[in-house]
């Protein structure tokens, strides 16, 4: 017999609280990936200036680290995309964790 395969719910998004309370430990993972100057964007979001001989793959593995320690999805975002026209405003507006 056969059973139909289900996704597990998608953890919630990072809120600005939880990076808040969090944010010496964020700093810490996002420095093992070359990741510095972390910022809270908005829900879910977040900016960091990445090293330059760092990519995607380390964005991609920051956000991993993110949602095991706290339960919590996050997109990461190089802080390179806000010299792109038509950045999204909370991109540019993000704060200092």
């Amino acid at each position: 017999m056969s059973r139909a395969l289900v996704e597990p719910p998608a953890p919630p998004l990072l809120d600005e609280q939880t990076a808040r309370e969090n944010a010496d430990a964020l700093r810490r993972i996002a420095a093992k990936y070359g990741i510095s100057a972390l910022r809270f964007a908005a829900l879910g979001r977040l900016v960091g200036r990445v090293d330059d001989d760092r990519g995607m793959g380390d964005l991609a593995d920051f956000q991993l680290a993110v949602e095991q320690l706290l339960g919590r999805y996050v997109d990461v975002f190089a802080d390179r995309v806000l010299d792109n026209p038509n950045v999204s405003a909370d991109l540019v507006a993000a704060t200092a964790l």
